[in-house]
């Protein structure tokens, strides 16, 4: 933005006063465009954040629904290899009961904020009413709770299977030790699969409310004996 001086000399108070208004005028032209110009910068910007942050969390919402299948399979899983073990810990004699199988394995499901980390790093959040910049917040952290408890079941794979190589599973008969030490580790497996079961769903509900127009649920809760 440019001022530049009168072309002519002032010779009067009027002169004076004329330039005066013509510059003032001037400057709050100039500056009433520059607010027009950054107001629909501003307005484009939440407008395309709007959008992909939508589609974005279409997307997950999709994802989740299949987490939660996955999740319960697993949880059933987890629980007939309980089954199986407590059974065996129980008659240590009955030899029938050492052609079980255990199935243990976790396949992890990840999620997208490609589109949440845009709107951070380009300030289209601070553009928003608060209370949608919030709902967007809470999306998300749910989203990161949710993948936060998946890397525990990665440790409790990895602590499981470092068990098995430690009892040395699979050759010979499976002792009461052996299968208590088993247990040990697929209780705390199936402790943080609901955990996760929990977070999937959390998740994928504010997800699915946030995208009917609705309130998303605050809490939930569920008993650590249910199977």
């Amino acid at each position: 933005m440019d001022v530049h001086a009168p072309h002519e000399p002032i010779h009067s108070a009027k002169d004076f006063f004329l330039h005066l208004f013509t510059i003032t005028v001037g400057l709050l032209i100039a500056v009433g465009i520059e607010g027009c110009v950054e107001l629909h910068r501003e307005h484009s910007l939440v407008k395309e954040a709007r959008a992909t942050l939508r589609e974005e969390i279409e997307h997950n919402a999709t994802a989740l629904k299949g987490a939660s299948s996955v999740v319960a399979e697993e949880r059933r899983n987890i629980a007939d290899d309980m089954d199986a073990l407590t059974k065996i810990e129980e008659h240590p004699l009955d030899k029938t009961l050492q052609n079980a199988s255990l199935t243990a394995k976790y396949n992890v499901q990840g999620l997208n904020e490609a589109a949440w980390k845009t709107a951070q790093m380009t300030g289209a959040l601070a553009y928003m009413p608060y209370k949608e910049s919030q709902r967007y917040t809470d999306i998300y952290e749910s989203q990161h709770d949710f993948l936060a408890d998946q890397q525990k079941i990665l440790d409790d794979e990895a602590a499981f299977f470092g068990v098995l190589a430690k009892m040395d599973f699979g050759h010979g008969n499976v002792t009461p030790d052996k299968a208590s030490a088993a247990l040990e580790r697929l209780g705390v497996w199936q402790a943080h699969l609901v955990n996760v079961s929990l977070m999937a769903k959390l998740s994928l509900m504010n997800d699915s409310a946030f995208l009917e127009g609705k309130e998303g649920p605050t809490d939930l809760h569920e008993d650590l004996n249910s199977r």
